[in-house]
């Protein structure tokens, strides 16, 4: 479900993200909110902003969308992501990523069988783990209970 999708409570992954806005108003029901429109206050407003604003600047769907759309975060191709976030690794900015989808569960399939590829070709995204446990994963040391005593304990003894 796209952001749009969220806007209109309707699933449009079969619209062309290059084409037109819908036409159609957003879909309001006060009893449900699966998609979001409940989230947005007035969602028929909202939509008919989006529309003018479109047509004035001859946008699509897509550029709609990224221009107007929520702004948390990063937005657009898997590649374009990629590239991003390699370069935040690679200038010291970040040593790792916690990435969290627009929607639940859907957009996670996104993530883990497009961005994950990307990241991993650019080397900044492993690809095996080196351990089975999560210190081991994460690279702190050992728990004190696994170290060697300290040397004048060992002494004493």
């Amino acid at each position: 479900m796209s952001i749009a999708g969220l806007l209109w409570n309707r699933d449009l992954s079969d619209r062309d993200a290059d084409g037109p806005l819908p036409a159609e108003d957003p879909f309001v029901d006060e009893n449900d909110g699966s998609f979001g429109a409940r989230r947005i206050a007035d969602p028929r407003k909202v939509a008919a902003e989006w529309r003018q604003k479109a047509e004035a600047d001859c946008w699509s769907p897509r550029e709609t969308v990224i221009a107007l759309g929520p702004q948390r975060g990063h937005v657009g191709p898997p590649s374009g992501l990629a590239d991003k976030f390699a370069h935040f690794v690679r200038h010291g900015a970040v040593d790792g990523f916690n990435i969290t989808p627009y929607l639940i569960p859907d957009g996670l399939d996104d993530i883990v069988d497009l961005l994950v590829p990307e990241l991993q070709e650019r080397g900044v995204y492993r690809t095996a783990y080196t351990g089975t446990t999560l210190r081991e994963h994460l690279g702190p040391r050992a728990p004190l209970t696994h170290r060697a005593a300290p040397a004048e304990d060992r002494a004493a003894s």
